[in-house]
């Protein structure tokens, strides 16, 4: 067999070749595209993700800077009003709530009738700030034992020694992990054992 007579074997082997490739190109080009653009977006979202993150971690710290720089009970509940959802408008609604219980008992051996009254309204409002936050705190143990034992506290003051004793029950669950659970289970037992002195020495500012 001469050259020329195999040159035609040859070039149809060619171009089966590029039929063969054409075909799995044409097969498996759709599949190779739509593996990039799966790329595409995954990288996409990656850095999207990474630009959120940033500037979510921003304002949290800017949320904390601002925090840091309030301390009146109104401009606290403020903050926490535009801040709700979030760790810093809690931590801003318990500030709130404290500095008013704070007042309250300051005020609380008032002799004059409107100072009487601007102390029971102080520790109200304290309790109804301490009660909205029921339930938001529980993610973080801390703010949680806060919460519940400065409820004990301001219905303590308030007269209400079992709701004061059952707020410092629930703080003083939580004493092996959190400052005011411990705190909490030391006023639990000063107040079950003095209960009848606590309830006199509350008469004598009625």
């Amino acid at each position: 067999m001469t050259t020329q007579e195999q040159t035609p074997g040859i070039e149809g082997q060619l171009v089966n070749l590029r039929l063969a490739l054409a075909r799995f190109s044409e097969k498996h080009g759709k599949l190779l595209v739509a593996v990039c653009i799966a790329i595409i977006l995954l990288v996409a979202i990656y850095l999207t993700m990474s630009f959120i993150s940033g500037g979510s971690a921003a304002e949290d710290s800017n949320r904390w800077v601002t925090l840091d720089g309030l301390n009146q009970s109104a401009s606290l509940q403020a903050f926490a009003d535009n801040n709700k959802g979030t760790k810093q408008g809690l931590v801003a609604r318990l500030e709130a709530a404290r500095i008013l219980l704070a007042q309250g008992l300051t005020q609380f051996a008032a002799t004059t009738e409107e100072s009487k009254k601007e102390s029971v309204n102080s520790l109200e409002k304290a309790i109804e700030l301490l009660t909205g936050l029921l339930g938001q705190t529980d993610p973080y143990l801390e703010l949680k034992a806060q919460t519940l034992w400065n409820l004990g506290k301001a219905h303590e003051a308030r007269k209400r020694l079992d709701k004061a004793k059952d707020f410092y029950t629930q703080a003083a669950a939580l004493e092996n992990t959190t400052a005011a659970g411990k705190l909490a289970a030391k006023q639990l037992k000063s107040l079950q054992e003095n209960q009848a002195s606590v309830t006199d020495l509350y008469k004598v500012f009625e």
